[in-house]
């Protein structure tokens, strides 16, 4: 009975990654979730050194890092909001779809963490 459980398993996960299209959306979401990252961290960078930054036109660097800023984290829980929706209409039992949730909101703040580091450690 083993010996067909993970034949089984390992059929099932290769067709949710390569024919369903999940290996695709699961890079889709790490794109998104690196360019909201850079988003915010550019707002960042504006709010914190708006003297090395020269934009003809623009009354205030603070402000519009700010505003930059606001709309990295809005990005951010949007793709944030997409991957739960997406992870709610996976027709698995409730504790399984709850950890894989976990493990989602985990990797996708230290994901952001991470690129939001390494983004400020060259500043």
């Amino acid at each position: 009975m083993l010996d067909r459980g993970i034949p089984s398993f390992l059929t099932r996960a290769k067709r949710a990654l390569f024919d369903r299209g999940g290996l695709e959306e699961i890079f889709r979401h790490a794109r998104n979730l690196v360019v909201a990252t850079l988003v915010t961290a550019a707002g960042i960078h504006a709010v914190e050194h708006p003297d090395l930054i020269e934009a003809k036109g623009l009354l205030s660097i603070s402000l519009a890092g700010y505003i930059v800023f606001a709309i990295g984290i809005a990005l951010f829980l949007m793709n944030f909001a997409d991957g739960l929706y997406r992870l709610s209409k996976v027709r698995r039992h409730v504790a399984l779809q709850l950890i894989v949730a976990a493990v989602y909101v985990i990797v996708t703040i230290r994901v952001a963490q991470l690129i939001l580091a390494l983004r400020m450690s060259f500043s």
